[in-house]
């Protein structure tokens, strides 16, 4: 459908700018500019109609695999194949190359193939099928990998880095392979109210990096467009970078953001999966330090544990009350078996801790529904304060409309419209999952 509506679009630019250029009888270079872009629209008119029209099924259970992906047509038995392979391949994206990861099917010799050119793959020198990327259709990536590990059993071969530390993670979570899971800490409602206990810096942080770099920027730009436009653009542009850059400084001041999510430990790592992020860390690399509080800024009463840069909570930053004992003794447990001086020290000071924990076992979660909506109501906020900065490009765009005849018009275009289809997606973003929040703890409390 996006597809679809995406095409359309186009079309309409297209007759929209043609009728544009008649009615103010645009000059020569004015048309080949039209001309350009109306081409470049066109031709993507039918790649993305001949997108939304193909065909794509594919069905497995066990018996086998049911393929229909365009003109492709195919049923394969589980007897027919040799192995189901998820790995990565490189795909061309904005003139360079990043990984995805894939689906292929490996299958047994003397099995007639009969794929079109571009499903068809190699792996490890054998013919195979490529089927689609996983990030393809609409799937939740762990639980189809799951699914298709119970239908797959060995023919499964996950190839792929980031999957194969989420299994780990799951492993640990239901307590196989003797693999144990470090639980968020605080959990339930306790957590939440850590976490925006955490992140209660980022509100003046954010007006400091609007005072300091947005409005400066735009402002500078401003005035340069007044002695020459030429100079002005050159502002805008630099300006941009130094605005980016200074945010992404502002974003890494927040990397204790999951220090209080679930943390996995395997053999002598800890690794902890966030979204599309690995966190990996060495409790044998002699680097692991326990700090007390105060000893670190921003961490409130929370003793820390770090290899050297902190990586988990070992108390809760508001309460100081520890975690739980039986997490600290599998975390000293590992640290105590490192052939490092430094990791045996760390072990020491979290048996010490051990012993000061009173808590054993899990709390009670009783109101994290309400902080979680508290949570999303603060999240709700940011509406407000990046409506803010995108008002105010809007308006440095207006500004330069009355002393520019170009700059202007540009920074509205490129900038400003841009900024406000992805302020109202976000808008929506926060709304709904404000909703959502207001669901669940109306539906827990009832």
């Amino acid at each position: 459908m996006l597809a679809v509506v995406t095409a359309a679009s186009l079309v309409g630019f297209v007759g929209y700018l043609v009728y544009l250029m008649f009615a103010i009888r645009a000059s020569v270079p004015v048309w080949l500019f039209a001309g350009v872009a109306s081409l470049t629209a066109l031709v993507m008119v039918p790649s993305l109609l001949r997108y939304a029209v193909q065909a794509f099924q594919v069905d497995v259970d066990r018996r086998g695999w049911t393929v229909l992906i365009g003109q492709y047509r195919r049923e394969l038995r589980w007897a027919e194949i040799s192995a189901v392979v998820i790995k990565s391949r490189e795909i061309e994206g904005q003139g360079r190359q990043r990984p995805a990861s894939a689906l292929y099917l490996v299958l047994n010799p003397g099995v007639s193939m009969d794929v079109p050119r571009r499903l068809r793959a190699t792996v490890d020198g054998r013919p195979a099928v490529r089927l689609f990327d996983l990030s393809e259709p609409k799937i939740e990536e762990m639980q189809f990998v799951h699914d298709l590990a119970s239908l797959a059993g060995d023919r499964l071969e996950v190839r792929v880095h980031l999957l194969n530390m989420e299994m780990l993670c799951e492993d640990a979570r239901q307590g196989r392979n003797g693999r144990r899971l470090l639980p968020a800490f605080p959990p339930g409602a306790q957590g939440v109210r850590t976490q925006r206990w955490l992140n209660r810096r980022r509100f003046p942080i954010f007006v400091a990096w609007y005072l300091i770099a947005v409005i400066p920027t735009l402002l500078l730009t401003g005035f340069m467009a007044q002695l020459h436009e030429l100079l002005g653009a050159a502002v805008a542009v630099l300006g941009l970078f130094a605005v980016v850059a200074a945010y992404t400084q502002f974003v890494t001041l927040f990397g204790h953001k999951t220090l209080n999510a679930e943390w996995a430990i395997a053999g002598t790592g800890l690794v902890q999966v966030v979204g599309h992020r690995i966190f990996h860390e060495d409790m044998h690399g002699g680097k692991a330090v326990v700090l007390a509080p105060g000893a670190k800024r921003g961490y409130g009463k929370a003793w820390l544990l770090g290899f050297p840069n902190v990586v988990a909570l070992l108390g809760d930053p508001r309460t100081g009350r520890l975690r739980n004992r039986d997490d600290l003794h599998a975390l000293s447990a590992v640290l105590g078996e490192s052939p490092h001086v430094a990791d045996r020290a760390a072990a020491q000071e979290i048996d010490k801790l051990a012993l000061q924990s009173q808590v054993r076992g899990p709390t009670k979660r009783d109101g994290a529904e309400i902080a979680r909506l508290w949570m999303s109501l603060t999240k709700a906020g940011r509406i407000l304060a990046w409506a803010v900065v995108v008002g105010s490009v809007l308006l440095a765009g207006g500004w330069l409309l009355e002393s520019s005849e170009y700059l202007g018009g540009a920074v509205l275009l490129i900038l400003g419209v841009p900024l406000t289809l992805i302020w109202a997606l976000y808008a929506l973003y926060r709304i709904s999952a404000l909703l959502s929040a207001a669901w669940q703890a109306l539906r827990k409390n009832h």
